[in-house]
């Protein structure tokens, strides 16, 4: 194929362009992780959470059902219990 100078150029810079876009691909691909759900709900549950959410919106419900959650799990004894996460010394922010 015969270009001129201008077009080599505009070819270059798309290959440049696509190249970055593949590198960050890659990056996201070498970065992600499992998806682990941490709760089966049971499709009525779904429902209901889904209905609040509409009414009370995401935040609120999510606040509410955090701490409903928290609540629970302090009648656990959970102390002697160490997470992938604790073992690896990953915390999760990012």
């Amino acid at each position: 194929m015969k270009v001129d100078d201008k077009e080599r150029n505009q070819l270059s810079q798309a290959i440049d362009q696509l190249s970055e876009g593949l590198d960050a691909f890659i990056e996201l691909y070498n970065e992600s992780v499992e998806d682990k759900p941490l709760l089966q709900l049971t499709e009525d549950n779904e429902g209901l959470l889904s209905k609040a959410i509409i009414k009370f919106g995401g935040e609120e419900v999510n606040g509410k059902v955090n701490k409903v959650i928290a609540e629970l799990l302090e009648w656990l004894p959970l102390d002697d219990v160490e997470t992938e996460e604790e073992e690896t010394g990953e915390t999760g922010d990012e």
